[in-house]
């Protein structure tokens, strides 16, 4: 059995990824810096067919197949928050910067 291209296991999840981004409801769009890469590279997976799935597992490359995906899926999220003029870190945990007071909150 010939290990398909990875190339063509890319462009499915990346198609895949841009659908769901689609499909989000309208208000969702401010928060689409937000989205954990990790939830929607799961649900991505999830729909590609079986035997992609466990290819990985059979050619005992299952991390470095994963980090190749979790790449295609980072690619396609900056891609469509580009579109949508917004900006993404791709790191699965952030501190808020902007939201640290900077000085003591005021006495009532």
């Amino acid at each position: 059995m010939n290990q398909p291209f990875l190339n063509f296991v890319e462009q499915l999840v990346i198609a895949e990824v841009r659908e769901q981004l689609r499909n989000l409801p309208a208000s969702f769009h401010q928060y689409l810096s937000e989205i954990k890469i990790d939830r929607v590279m799961n649900n991505a997976i999830q729909i590609l067919p079986r035997s992609f799935k466990t290819l990985g597992e059979k050619y005992h490359d299952y991390h470095p197949r994963r980090l190749r995906i979790k790449i295609a899926v980072e690619r396609a999220i900056a891609d469509i928050l580009h579109e949508l003029k917004f900006y993404y870190v791709a790191q699965t945990e952030v501190e808020d910067e902007e939201n640290i007071p900077t000085e003591p909150y005021s006495k009532k």
